[in-house]
């Protein structure tokens, strides 16, 4: 493609640090147009756009490092030049037209005051602009200073903006004085222009780099320079606003933050007035004693004995986090801390996060400008971050610039903690952080380093004897005559059956308990007719008299409550009674003993050596009460019922499958005691030998994940695994072997005495005629399953509808047809499989 008809001339640089040498380059003299898109970033606030063929003509370039891509636009008899960014544009653009931006068209209008030249930027302007490129020495800019004048930023806000504004400038990377642009921020459009600009030692780059060139740069004087290059050492200065605003953090990759010996900072703006807990004494937190005691003894070496390190050059814990489960007391843990500890607090929270660039980092600068500061008398400052989380998330999940600057700031700041000033005044005073947060594996790396959060304490749920004692607390606070019935007994009992509940858990039974008392007392008071007619409030006596809360509202509150850790995979399950099952004697009492005793004599395990069984595998025909049975061991042992079908774990993507298993086993560990009970287990644990009937691919990731939950590095703890399944032929041996599913139960189809029981639990909800033998019915079922039995019964009761529908009673006649209708679906050959299957050489029944 030939190059375009413009004209063309060889001219010497008149602006830049080489005049009257006789390097000569190309110019063109281009027609003025606006922009396709209006500037909307730093990046593109000063650059003008060339057509391609104009770009190359006159050898402008952003990948060759020999080259810059700088031009100096020159109005005709102007001995001045303005500085722009030269863009490629499209093929398709005017090669005889130049696109300017605002800020590039406000310079050019501010050189034609001294010219007789009329500008116009519209579409069908014909003013001209001379382009060539820029061949001056670029140099390092130190600090920049900014002039507002316009007067458009208010001085209380000027830090917000002079933190953004170093970030625009980095994005501009360019600048000149006398140069003007307008940028966004709060909602608000400025214009600024750069007053001065002090350079700094280092040099940038120049616009040509041959040996001849660099031997002329290095005899220049700094001041030559016209260009600057704004990098993230460079500095903002406002003009007459600084008397107002805290003094700057360097940005990341630059010095640490807020230094002790940079000047004091003034008083925190009011939106971010210190903020303070409510009041919280260690005294009312209950079962979280050697983590209080962990806390004080930490934190007095930190903020008391720090000169103790410092003598021997090591550097005292700055951070302490708290980690654990929602409502185990961490956020309680810091209000005390905050009430007792006797220092300045300072609050980091969600209120500090801004919707503008730089806002959130600017307020978190402050707040430990403002804890270095000896405050009422005190020198000792405790900075608290609840749910850290959401402040310092792990910057390579989430890859957004706004939590990469927050984290960064909060790197910087913990370290600046570190340094020791030398100026004995400041040297006193010394700032702990304390963070809290559920999701410790979900902060970034960084923060949990040594020498930023040293010390890591874990708030575990509680077990038996601090639950105990945070509801003896919680009954105690509460405004309550505690009702007579309720005795120290109880109070331990329902400790000791709130298996899995966290001090928020207690807390809402109590609550509930508390509700039901003041339902009571204001059912017998009120009388609201249906439709009630009015306001029936006015007829509620509101005195405030004391609750009495009796064992009842606790008894049911507790029922009615879940555990936090498996609220969302808890299933609510029927009260299933091992009186509701007819027969099973033997496997009851396996499951007994298997479950319960663990519970109830740990000492007899730990004194004679022996461990509990981990793993239960029910097998069996279809209909035997393997699930029913699962059912009641539940209810029965009054344990956290976590129940999941074997496909339910499947997922179609890569690695959800087993992620799901892992967090699973979290959730059943956070609430152990607990059981899981595998439903159709033969979904998930499939023979990875690959005979026909093994399965592959997903599932075998499913069963990896599985063996390693059960038996791997990580211990079950009090957790019970509790599976059924109807082919115990397909499970991976791997599954099966001791210390998995170690303890294999056969429940076959019940005998005789199983079926009258059977029996006798259905016909106690059924109208039945006299001449109904209950022995008879169970003789003629032989090989049937307690679902076919349950299922005959069904069938004679629709059979005695169907007859008369004012029927009274179930008659014989009515069960003879339903025997005639319904078979049994388990085979002789089906029981004869199952009694000879084995597990390595060993029979199984």
């Amino acid at each position: 493609m030939s190059g375009p008809k413009t004209p063309s001339r060889n001219t010497t640089n008149l602006n830049s640090p080489f005049k009257g040498s006789s390097q000569t380059h190309v110019s063109q003299l281009l027609t003025i147009r606006p922009p396709n898109t209006q500037a909307v970033s730093g990046k593109t606030v000063r650059r003008v756009t060339l057509h391609p063929s104009i770009y190359n003509l006159l050898s402008l370039s952003v990948t060759s490092p020999q080259y810059n891509n700088l031009v100096e636009l020159k109005l005709d008899g102007s001995g001045d030049s303005v500085i722009a960014v030269a863009w490629s544009g499209s093929q398709g653009s005017d090669p005889k037209c130049v696109q300017i931006p605002a800020s590039v068209a406000e310079d050019l209008k501010d050189l034609a005051v001294d010219v007789p030249v009329t500008l116009d930027f519209s579409e069908k302007s014909k003013s001209k602009v001379e382009v060539k490129k820029y061949l001056g020495s670029i140099q390092h800019a130190a600090d920049v200073e900014v002039e507002d004048y316009l007067h458009q930023i208010p001085s209380s806000g000027s830090e917000g903006w002079k933190y953004y504004l170093e970030h625009y400038l980095i994005d501009v990377r360019y600048v000149c004085e006398g140069m003007t642009f307008s940028c966004d921020y709060k909602g608000i459009t400025i214009s600024l222009r750069v007053k001065s600009i002090s350079p700094s030692d280092k040099t940038a780059h120049t616009g040509d780099h041959n040996s001849a060139l660099e031997d002329r740069l290095n005899a220049l004087s700094v001041q030559d320079a016209r260009v600057y290059e704004f990098d993230r050492s460079s500095t903002v200065i406002f003009q007459g606003l600084m008397a107002s605003s805290v003094p700057s953090t360097p940005k990341p990759k630059a010095v640490p933050a807020t230094p002790r010996k940079a000047p004091k900072a003034p008083a925190m703006q009011p939106s971010l007035e210190v903020k303070s807990f409510p009041v919280t004494k260690s005294a009312s937190i209950g079962g979280l004693d050697r983590q209080l005691e962990i806390l004080r003894t930490h934190i007095a070496s930190s903020l008391l004995h720090f000169r103790r390190f410092t003598r021997s050059n090591l550097t005292p814990p700055l951070g302490i986090l708290l980690y654990g489960p929602p409502g185990t007391g961490k956020t309680m843990l810091l209000r005390s801390i905050a009430t007792e500890a006797g220092a300045n607090n300072y609050i980091i929270d969600s209120s500090l996060i801004g919707k503008f660039l730089g806002e959130s980092e600017a307020s978190i600068r402050r707040i430990f400008a403002e804890a270095k500061k000896p405050t009422n008398g005190k020198n000792r400052g405790i900075i608290f971050i609840d749910e850290i989380d959401a402040f310092a998330p792990k910057r390579g999940d989430t890859d957004t610039t706004s939590d990469s600057r927050l984290v960064t700031t909060l790197l910087t700041e913990m370290d600046a903690l570190a340094a020791v000033d030398e100026n004995p005044e400041d040297s006193n005073s010394r700032v702990i952080v304390i963070a809290a947060t559920n999701r410790p594996n979900g902060i970034d790396p960084a923060l949990r380093r040594p020498g930023r959060f040293d010390l890591e304490i874990e708030i575990p749920i509680p077990d038996a004897k601090a639950r105990l004692e945070i509801l003896r607390l919680l009954l105690k606070d509460v405004a309550t005559e505690f009702d007579k019935s309720v005795e120290a007994g109880h109070v331990t009992s329902w400790a000791n059956r709130a298996h899995g509940f966290v001090g928020a858990d207690l807390e809402t039974v109590v609550k509930k308990a508390a509700t039901r008392s003041v339902h009571r007392s204001l059912n017998s008071q009120v009388d609201v007719p249906a439709p009630f007619p009015g306001f029936f409030l006015d007829d509620v006596d509101n005195s405030d008299g004391a609750l009495s809360i009796s064992a009842d509202d606790i008894e049911t509150a507790l029922k009615e409550t879940k555990p936090s850790a498996i609220k969302d995979i808890v299933l609510e399950l029927p009260e299933t009674r091992w009186s509701d099952i007819g027969g099973q004697q033997e496997v009851k009492e396996k499951l007994r003993e298997a479950v319960e005793w663990p519970l109830r004599h740990p000492e007899v395990f730990r004194r004679l050596g022996g461990q509990p069984r981990k793993g239960l595998l029910l097998y069996g025909p279809p209909g035997c009460s393997k699930t029913l049975t699962a059912k009641a061991l539940a209810t029965e042992a009054g344990l956290n019922f976590i129940a999941v079908k074997g496909p339910e774990l499947l997922n179609k993507y890569v690695g959800e499958s087993e992620r799901a298993v892992r967090e699973l086993f979290r959730k059943a560990r956070a609430a152990s005691p607990s059981i899981i009970f595998f439903d159709e287990v033969d979904a998930l644990g499939l023979n990875r030998e690959g005979d026909g009937r093994g399965g592959g691919g997903n599932s075998t990731g499913v069963l990896t994940a599985l063996l390693n939950e059960m038996d791997g590095i990580e211990e079950l703890g009090n957790v019970m695994i509790l599976a059924a399944t109807n082919k115990p032929e397909v499970i991976d041996a791997a599954l099966l072997r001791p210390g998995r599913l170690d303890y294999i139960l056969y429940v076959g189809p019940p005998d005789f005495d199983s079926r009258v029981e059977i029996l006798d639990i259905k016909f106690r909800k059924m109208a039945l005629g006299e001449d109904v033998d209950i022995d008879v019915l169970a003789s003629s079922t032989e090989g049937y399953s307690g679902a076919d039995l349950v299922k005959i019964c069904d069938e004679a009761v629709l059979a005695a509808m169907r007859e008369d529908l004012q029927i009274e009673s179930v008659q014989w006649r009515h069960f003879e047809m339903a025997l005639e209708g319904v078979k049994s679906v388990i085979t002789e050959d089906m029981v004869r499989r199952y009694r000879q299957w084995s597990v390595g050489g060993v029979k199984r029944v």
